[in-house]
């Protein structure tokens, strides 16, 4: 799941380039040093490498041992595919990747592309420190031929953290928009369905400030029940922070993790989602729900505030559970009269892989101009 968006963008290239993936992980089941495993997968070639990890030190010394063990994971990866000369390296998620694609580049002499996913730079995630860290995430950043953010917002914090590139763009995560599709069904049960998706972790998702604004509207009305959906690290004390608000199997229901055609098919059914977190590097969320259809109150944050507008949603200032309320109780009353479909024909083409695969490629392009990409 934490490789999902860059899965999807590796997969949106392969109608306009020859595409390699090294995926690297720690694993304490790994019954060697190194596993080494090779696939094709949608026309991606993927190298995984899993290294053995006997627990994680919290130790100067044990950080160090993990980085060496990982840094010689990926130098194995990269020996492995010799026969594959690259035009360019594209490093996602900083820092230990970003340095270790600086150096492989620095080798072939050819330009490194970064894009970044990570929320840590936003003031809120306060988890962006070391001089040694910043050092070096600094250096990588200034010297790629081409940084990527996935939103305006993520841009922007980086910027405010010193992170300077003179070709700094902004590329969204691809979303399935022929997967999440409207269905032509409407319906006219009396009550409505309110969707939250999200990984759990309450300190981003504000999932606690949510349940409190839906035991505060239970208050008022009763014609809606709220589908929490997703796992994750504070799953278990959540579930039990609902069941303390008297809204558990009443008003919030705990489904667990959803994937696939499952998940698709919740959001089409649901008559809006929400969004309620502090921060978001992009929201992909958002966009799914839009191209099934579905409008969506959301918090100004990540690619809502980007896309949310009279005719698909409602956007409120994070943290604030008042206006949380008001949007709730709003969107129940009018969540029926959208337009599905131009709810989902605003969003399928600028999200889809072709057309970010497209802006991808042409990225690229100016970045190695003597090379053959196809056209």
């Amino acid at each position: 799941m934490p490789g999902l968006f860059i899965q999807r963008q590796a997969e949106s290239l392969t109608p306009f380039c020859d595409v390699a993936v090294i995926y690297v992980h720690p694993d304490p089941d790994c019954p060697n040093k190194y596993e080494v495993e090779f696939s094709e997968e949608n026309e991606v070639r993927v190298l995984r490498v899993y290294y053995k990890v006997k627990g994680q030190s919290a130790t100067f010394m044990g950080k160090a041992h993990g980085w060496w063990k990982f840094y010689r994971a990926n130098m194995k990866a990269i020996h492995s595919i010799r026969q594959f000369s690259p035009d360019l390296v594209h490093a996602h998620v900083l820092t230990r990747m970003g340095l270790i694609a600086w150096k492989v580049c620095r080798s072939h002499r050819i330009p490194l592309v970064i894009s970044e996913h990570w929320s840590r730079y936003f003031p809120q995630n306060n988890s962006y420190h070391g001089w040694l860290r910043r050092w070096g995430t600094s250096r990588v950043v200034g010297k790629a031929s081409l940084v990527i953010a996935v939103s305006e917002p993520l841009k922007s914090a980086m910027q405010q953290c010193q992170l300077i590139n003179q070709n700094f763009q902004i590329i969204p995560n691809v979303v399935d928009t022929l997967t999440f599709k409207p269905i032509p069904v409407f319906s006219e049960h009396p009550i409505k369905t309110i969707v939250h998706i999200s990984c759990f972790e309450d300190k981003s998702k504000n999932i606690s400030g949510f349940l409190e604004a839906i035991k505060e509207l239970s208050m008022k009305r009763s014609d809606f029940q709220c589908l929490l959906v997703g796992a994750g690290p504070d799953w278990d004390s959540l579930k039990s922070y609902a069941g303390s608000l008297g809204i558990i199997d009443k008003f919030a229901f705990f489904t667990g993790l959803k994937t696939g055609v499952d998940l698709v098919k919740i959001i089409q059914e649901a008559d809006f989602t929400v969004v309620s977190s502090h921060y978001e590097t992009f929201g992909t969320v958002v966009i799914e729900s839009l191209s099934c259809g579905i409008p969506v109150v959301a918090t100004r944050v990540g690619i809502a505030q980007a896309v949310i507008n009279e005719k698909n949603g409602m956007l409120v200032p994070p943290g604030d559970k008042e206006a949380m309320i008001f949007a709730l109780y709003a969107m129940i009353e009018r969540c029926r009269d959208y337009d599905k479909m131009e709810i989902h024909a605003d969003v399928s083409d600028k999200f889809s892989k072709e057309t970010i695969g497209r802006q991808l490629a042409d990225l690229y392009r100016p970045l190695i101009p003597e090379r053959n990409l196809t056209q």
